[in-house]
Order: structure tokens, then sequence, then C-alpha cells
């Protein structure tokens, strides 16, 4: 851009497209100040509030942009937006016994503190520790968000107990900080497990709010303010004919059969990206023919979002393509023949998986006269993912999954699988993909997108490759191929080394010494936790590690001093375990 003439430089486009906003994209989140006020009045006068809406109505972009950052203008005690899923990676031995949900929530909440320290804490005793006071002294509301909770409330067997002791926690966290502001947020769909799970803990004191799409109001004003913040002139008849467009439900002929009421968020972004990319001249908003690329710009986002499902999840496309014909174009028929047509539930394990944890949903059948496919295997983890990149929902429902948008009926009637987008090859995105199967209990699948994302990976993002080769580490200590664990995590150490990462070189050397231990391989186990302990002397995590390496190998005072000094600061159950049971041996005297 340096050699481009400041007259000729294309301004930034005033659509962020589909992702949600950000704190900052604050300049550009316009739409939703009667919503934002009366939220904002309703998480101040109560201690619980439950935001929900139907999936894609923004309501992270309500918190992130419009929320916290009105809050902190305000002077008021906000924590970061909080989240219990994320695509970090941890090497699991250095944190035996840890609830990786909480872990994640106060990770997010404050992302600066030491994980090992985290997962010495509560949900209550961290919100204790983030306290302020007034000037006579009185604690003052702590602000608190959990976006996107539908993501523990979903029933997945390998991890019930942590996502029960995450609610639980949270709970437990209202009834002893009466200063705790709390607002959790969920799509609809899940409401009503959000209210069982409220109802099961006792807090009647619940204030609810409705996040609805946008009226042609509110998307008019989204439209012609973000092109007023880069300084663009849009022509009323221009915003008109897009936001017309995008509220048309056309029939299979083309033709107009109704207009919504109102405009998702979410199809508003992608087809105003759309038209700025492709608009002709530095100033303008969108070519003539917005009909006809605002189609375009619908059927390229369906074709991405299911190519890179299918790619996730191992479906080829014209499988998925025969399902998404079969399933989502076809509601019009009735619950029971679609139920018994389409779909059934298979209590068979996942033939792909070592797990067997996922549910599969077969579909089977024929697209059209003499068009014979094979079956499809739709797993819950795949339906939950299309809800999470918002194309369908109702994944539990008995009669199957619907469409999220009718406006998306016509660009996927016109998709062909054939030229769906390809699936960038995008090493990040694999390595999310692979967590998210490793989470779903499904670590097959989980090895194979990391072995894919390590074959595409840049040599230089370094910092991609080593979370691969942790991750990798996990999955091979899972399975018990303990010496293969080591070398995936020395392997990390080395990338993290070369970063001059030493918080996560630690984390990975304190995990290689937990496997030596386990193996009884005493002097390197003390070898591996030393070196952690140079990198992160004050974690009481690894500190603990270490003294129980020194206690195997024979140690017992230096382990007690090591135990010792971690409880003077942090009560970590596995360090006074630990010494208790060297005082039992007669090590040392036990201590409450």
């Amino acid at each position: 851009m340096a050699g481009i003439p400041a007259a000729l430089r294309r301004p930034r486009s005033p659509f962020i497209g589909p992702r949600p906003f950000t704190l900052h994209d604050e300049s550009l989140f316009f739409g939703r100040s009667d919503e934002l006020r009366r939220l904002l009045e309703l998480w101040r006068r109560n201690r619980l509030t439950i935001l929900h809406s139907d999936a894609a109505a923004g309501k992270t972009s309500l918190l992130r942009a419009g929320l916290i950052p009105r809050l902190r203008a305000d002077g008021a005690n906000v924590l970061p937006p909080g989240r219990a899923t994320s695509c970090q990676v941890r090497p699991a031995p250095a944190l035996p016994g840890h609830n990786p949900y909480v872990l994640t929530l106060l990770s997010s909440w404050d992302p600066e503190e030491s994980p090992g320290r985290l997962a010495a804490l509560s949900i209550s005793r961290f919100l204790h520790g983030r306290e302020t006071y007034d000037r006579d002294g009185a604690p003052t509301p702590i602000f608190a968000a959990v976006d996107q909770a539908e993501a523990f409330l979903r029933p997945r067997a390998p991890d019930g107990a942590h996502r029960r002791r995450l609610l639980g926690e949270l709970f437990e966290a209202l009834a002893h900080r009466p200063n705790l502001r709390l607002l959790l947020v969920v799509r609809s769909d899940y409401l009503d497990d959000l209210r069982h799970e409220v109802k099961d803990a006792e807090r009647p004191e619940c204030a609810e709010y409705h996040l609805r799409p946008l009226t042609p109001e509110a998307a008019t004003e989204v439209v012609c303010r973000s092109a007023q913040a880069m300084r663009l002139h849009v022509p009323p008849e221009e915003v008109e004919e897009l936001l017309e467009e995008l509220r048309a439900i056309r029939d299979e002929h083309g033709r107009v059969s109704r207009l919504t009421r109102a405009i998702d968020p979410l199809l508003l972004q992608v087809a105003g990206a759309h038209l700025w990319s492709c608009a002709p001249a530095r100033d303008s908003f969108a070519p003539a023919r917005v009909r006809a690329e605002v189609e375009r710009a619908l059927t390229d986002w369906c074709g991405r979002t299911l190519a890179v499902a299918a790619a996730e999840h191992e479906l080829s496309r014209r499988e998925l393509d025969t399902w998404v014909r079969r399933t989502l174009l076809r509601r019009n028929r009735t619950a029971a023949t679609h139920l018994a047509d389409m779909t059934h539930t298979a209590n068979t394990p996942n033939t792909a998986d070592t797990t067997g944890a996922a549910r599969v949903v077969h579909t089977a059948g024929k697209v059209g006269a003499g068009d014979t496919v094979r079956a499809a295997r739709i797993t819950e983890a795949f339906l939950h993912s299309l809800e999470d990149r918002h194309l369908i929902t109702d994944a539990r429902h008995d009669a199957g999954p619907g469409l999220r948008q009718r406006r998306l009926l016509a660009p996927l009637r016109r998709l062909d699988a054939g030229r769906w987008p390809p699936a960038a090859p995008d090493a990040a995105a694999l390595l999310c993909a692979a967590v998210r199967a490793h989470a779903e209990g499904e670590p097959g699948r989980a090895g194979r997108l990391a072995r894919e994302a390590a074959r595409v990976c840049p040599p230089k993002e370094m910092r991609v490759r080593a979370d691969i080769e942790s991750l990798l580490g996990n999955l091979s200590y899972e399975q018990r191929s303990l010496d293969e664990a080591v070398e995936r995590y020395l392997a990390a150490a080395t990338l993290f080394e070369a970063l001059n990462d030493c918080t996560s070189v630690g984390w990975i050397l304190a995990a290689a010494g937990r496997i030596s231990l386990e193996q009884g391989r005493r002097s390197t186990a003390v070898a591996y936790m030393m070196a952690a302990t140079g990198r992160l002397p004050h974690d009481p995590f690894v500190r603990t590690g270490l003294g129980q390496a020194l206690r195997a190998a024979g140690e017992s005072a230096a382990a007690l001093e090591v135990l010792t000094g971690v409880l003077e600061h942090d009560d970590v159950l596995e360090a006074r375990r630990t010494r208790n049971e060297i005082a039992g041996d007669g090590g040392g005297p036990a201590k409450r």
C-alpha cells in the first residue's frame, strides 16, 4: 500500500463478513442501541441474566462490541468475554485432575495468568481475587459473561462430569459472591436445558432477554452508519434493494413467494462484504446487479461452509450434497415421513473411531429416478458443527435438523457439489478441527486431522506446528503409547524454545516428567521436572510435580520442602495429599 497514492487506496470494508464482531470492531457495531440499553439494565440489576436468541442473531457481537466496551467506559469491573471451550492445546499430563472447562473459562477471563495457578482455583475463589472496592470499602459488582453456553449443555459422555462441575461452580459462585453479575449467553434451542440447570440449582432470580434479528429499520441503520464510518456514500435505493433481496424467499422457479419480517445479521454481513469486494470503484458500495451478487455471495458462503464441514468430518462432497438435498431441502414433508425415510439412530459404535462415542445418523435412499446413492454417515458432532457454523438448527429434533434460514433455500438448490469452493489446506483451522474432534470423543478423527495439519503446515508457522505436536502427544498419552507421547512433547518443546516461549516449554517438560514418573524412570522424571521448574519457578502444579518426582527418587526431605513451599501460596490438593503421604511414611510431620 505504501506505493499507492492515498487518493487511490481502497478504504476498509464497512462489513466484517461472517465472523462475530470483536472489541476492535466497536466503531462498526450499529443497529442495536435499544437492545444494548435494555440488556445493560438487566445485567446491572440481576445476579443472573440469560441472553438468548436464534443462531447468528448477534449475541456474541452484542457482548463483545457492545456490552463490554460500554461497561468499561463506565468504569465497571468487567471481565473479558468468557468461553468454556477453545482450540488451545495444553499437554494433558502436566495438569492431572484439572477440569478443562473450568480452566478454559478462567483462562479466557484472565489470559495472562499461569494455567497452573488457575487450575488450582475454583470459579468462586478466582472471582474473589478479582474483587474491587468502592470508597466505603464495599465490594463493587463483578460483571462476568460466559458465551456460547450451549457448548457445555450438549450431552457428551466422555466429559459429562466436567461439564456438570462447571455449571455447579458457576452457581456456587453466585451463591457465595453477592456482588457477582453473571451473564450466560445461549442459543434459544438450548434455553430449556439451561433453565432446567438453573432450576436444579435453586436460582429462581433469573432475568432473560431474547435478542431478535434485525428489523428493516435497524438493518438500514447498520448499512448506512457502517458506510458513513468509512466515509462512503450509499444511495438509498441500493440499501433498500439489498435489504429487500435479503428478505426474499424464492420458490424453485426463482419467484419471490414472500418477504421475511426481519433480516439475518449474518447474511447481511456476508452479502455486504461480497458486494464491497466486487465493487468496481473506490467509493462504490455495490454493483447494480444486487440480486445476482447477493445470490452469489450466499451460494459461495453455503458452499464454503459445507466444504469445510465435509473435510473436517471426513465426508465426501457428493454424500454431503445428497444429505443436504434430502434433509434440509425437503422439510415440507411431515415429520413422521421425514423420520421414517431419512434418519434413524444407530446404537452401534462408530467404526471410524476407537471410542464408539459418536452418535451416528444414517441417511440412504434415492435422489431421483434411478439415482441410487450409498448411505452417508452423519454424526451428531457433524450436525453440531453445522449448527455452530449457523447453517442448520434443531440438530437434536426427532424429525431431524432444519435449515436455519429459509433465505438460504434458493442458494442451496443451485449449489453444485462439484463446484464447492475447495477447503483451503489451513493448518491452524485443521488443528482447531482436531481439537474439537478430540473434545467430542473421536480421537481417531482428531489424530488424522492433526497429522493432515502437520503435513500442510508451513515451516515458518512454528507455533502451529508446536501445538500440533503437543496435541499428537496428548493423543498418544491417552492411548498409553508413552514413549511416542514423550517424543511428540519434546518435538513441541524444541519448537517453543525456538519461539522463546519459556512458559510453553515449561509445561511440555512437566508433561514429559510426569510420564517418566509413570514409567518408573525416576531420575529422568526429576531431570525433566527440574528443567520445567527452571522455566516456571512459581507455578504450583509444576513444583508439585517436582516434589512428587523427588519423593519417588527417595529424596523425601527435598520433596517435603518443595511441597510445603507450594502450599504456603497455593492450595493444590495434589501437593497436600503427597505431603501428607510422605509424613505418613515417616518423612516429616503432617500439616493441615
